[in-house]
């Protein structure tokens, strides 16, 4: 291929406004363009990546009993009301909509489980066609509030999505095992750095959901982890500190002027924040309603939205506003306590505060609090569950202290049981005549997010991109001196149909412009492999160097070929290796 035939576009200084460098790269090698907030065009370059990705994907998954199909974008509002998710998606204000000439109303597809499943009712008349796995890698789109990091988080993207349907959770848990092999096979291919976490499973649902997270600053999520856990922090949970304990005694109320915060009130009455009662209002949001519930934690702790709206099955949680706290509590923000609170309140408290005989609490009063409160003593205790954050340092299920990082998600799966099933009627009739629904199980990959993921751990700070060969959109860059020179665009065609027969896939720069430029393109753009043809080209010798490896040298015509070529198989057979070295391990 030549290189004036493939619109390469590289922009001379790095974009002002990327939010990362692995964003900057992409657009200064002109792979993507932006059409819109969260909307890119991809240059011919970042296709090639993208179909060689894709290709990865789709033949692990393959492996691992996946069949390809193709679902629709366009889906009925109705069979998300069905399944109730209609309602999350309204409220987190994600789903694009559309509305035909009949006034039917569409969504566009964020993910397909209502559609597959009801596809599945079709096509699943009996146990003995279980089980069944299909899958997907088509444009999905979320009307995300503030796109950001390119690919990372855009509102047009392309996702494999699988859908496993079995007649029990025996055969859902083979299937989860076996896409979850498929999945380290698709990121041990590639090279990647990554680690498996557990994770919540929003507004998709299920019993378990693990995350395939790429190491990365960039990242979005922060990940708590030690040798033997990993977790998402919305999931992550971890052993409670010792709090300071402080001196029991009899409640009694003392005036607290200008102590509305947990800090505020600590250093007042003299105590650690571990002694003051934390008390917060929050929302909880349903399909149909919005309910207030208090919730009690160590005045040192933070409250986990997501362990708070999963524990009451909502949509959300999200802390109340001043006039709710208001109407709920009878006090404004900064005073409010189980003290002194009306009849009735719906409260739920943390484990923190389990053991705990001497509290600092709001009363419902401005400007007051109580001292030496005893839960169970002064205020009936509610029911407590873990709904505290977890923090670095502190100590993991497995004993050890918890490390972070931030990490990239490239990669989800989750057992979603009967959740859509039931809800859709869907499964089939077993040997005892008895209805089954199917036990289904859910299986993404960010096709686009991997695409941006790979520049973020293989790109030089200062040069550029540096692709994998198993995934680069050209193998070798071949470089003449002169474009213009005969001879020498003679010897890099020639070189490059040999190397293309060896399965090295060249692009020759046939543009017009200085050496310099050319080889500065050329590493931007992440060309694995550089021959230049220059003087040398009289003796019948040319300049290789391998940007991987940083090796260069001067070597005859017939010896690049060698080289090269032999570079390209080596690394391709690599990747084979580390994808069939999965299949002898256990995960």
């Amino acid at each position: 291929m030549k290189a004036s035939q493939i619109g390469i576009q590289v922009m001379r200084e790095m974009p002002s406004d990327a939010d990362d460098i692995a964003q900057a790269w992409l657009l200064r090698g002109g792979y993507i363009h932006r059409h819109a907030a969260g909307i890119f065009c991809f240059s011919s370059l970042m296709y090639r990546v993208e179909e060689k990705v894709s290709k990865i994907i789709s033949e692990e998954i393959t492996r691992n009993g996946g069949m390809q199909v193709r679902l629709p974008i366009l889906q009925s509002a109705e069979i998300w009301q069905q399944s109730g998710r209609w309602a999350v998606y309204e409220h987190e204000k994600l789903m694009f909509k559309s509305e035909d000439r009949k006034g039917r109303i569409f969504g566009m597809s964020p993910t397909a489980e209502e559609v597959v499943c009801d596809f599945a009712k079709h096509l699943i008349r009996s146990p003995a066609q279980m089980p069944l796995n299909l899958f997907q890698q088509n444009l999905k789109f979320r009307d995300e509030l503030r796109p950001r990091s390119g690919l990372l988080r855009s509102r047009e993207f392309i996702m494999m999505d699988a859908y496993s349907f079995d007649l029990d959770n025996d055969g859902l848990d083979l299937s989860y095992r076996k896409m979850r092999q498929a999945y380290h096979a698709v990121y041990k291919k590639m090279a990647f750095d990554y680690m498996i976490v557990q994770a919540d499973s929003g507004a998709i649902g299920g019993s378990a959901s693990e995350e395939f997270m790429a190491t990365s600053e960039a990242g979005e999520d922060t990940l708590l982890y030690s040798e033997n856990y990993a977790a998402n922090l919305e999931r992550a949970v971890s052993q409670t500190p010792a709090g300071e304990k402080a001196e029991d005694g009899e409640m009694k109320i003392i005036e607290t002027p200008d102590s509305e915060t947990i800090v505020k009130v600590a250093d007042f009455v003299g105590v650690a924040p571990s002694a003051v009662l934390k008390t917060l209002v929050f929302d909880l949001v349903y399909q149909d309603k919005t309910e207030p519930i208090i919730v009690l934690i160590r005045g040192d702790c933070d409250v986990n939205a997501v362990k708070l709206s999963n524990h009451f099955g909502a949509i959300a949680a999200q802390p109340s506003d001043a006039d709710t706290v208001h109407k709920v509590t009878g006090c404004a923000p900064g005073y409010v306590g189980p003290i002194g609170l009306k009849p009735g309140v719906k409260m739920i408290a943390d484990t923190s505060l389990e053991g705990v005989t001497s509290l600092v609490s709001g009363c419902c009063e401005a400007g007051k609090h109580a001292v030496h409160t005893m839960p169970g003593r002064d205020f009936d205790m509610p029911e407590t569950v873990d709904l505290r954050m977890a923090r670095v340092g502190e100590i993991g299920p497995d004993g050890v202290p918890l490390l972070q990082c931030k990490g990239i998600e490239i990669g989800h799966v989750f057992k979603l049981g009967t959740k859509y099933s039931e809800a859709l009627s869907a499964g089939v009739t077993d040997s005892n005549q008895k209805f089954q629904n199917f036990h289904m199980g859910c299986y993404g990959i960010g096709t686009t997010r991997i695409l941006q993921t790979l520049v973020d751990q293989n790109c030089d700070q200062d040069t550029g991109i540096k692709w994998p060969v198993i995934i680069a959109p050209y193998h070798a860059h071949l470089v003449p001196v002169k474009a213009d020179n005969p001879e020498m665009m003679a010897a890099a065609e020639k070189m490059a149909a040999e190397l293309e027969a060896r399965g090295c896939e060249c692009v020759v720069d046939d543009r017009k412009g200085s050496m310099g430029s050319k080889l500065k393109d050329g590493e931007i753009l992440g060309f694995p492999l550089r021959v230049v043809f220059g003087r040398d080209l009289a003796d019948g010798k040319v300049e290789i160097y391998n940007r991987l490896t940083d090796e260069k040298d001067t070597v005859t015509l017939d010896e690049a070929v060698e080289r090269l070529s032999g570079f390209v198989t080596s690394e391709i057979a690599a990747a084979n290796a580390r994808r069939d070295a999965v299949v002898a391990e256990s995960f």
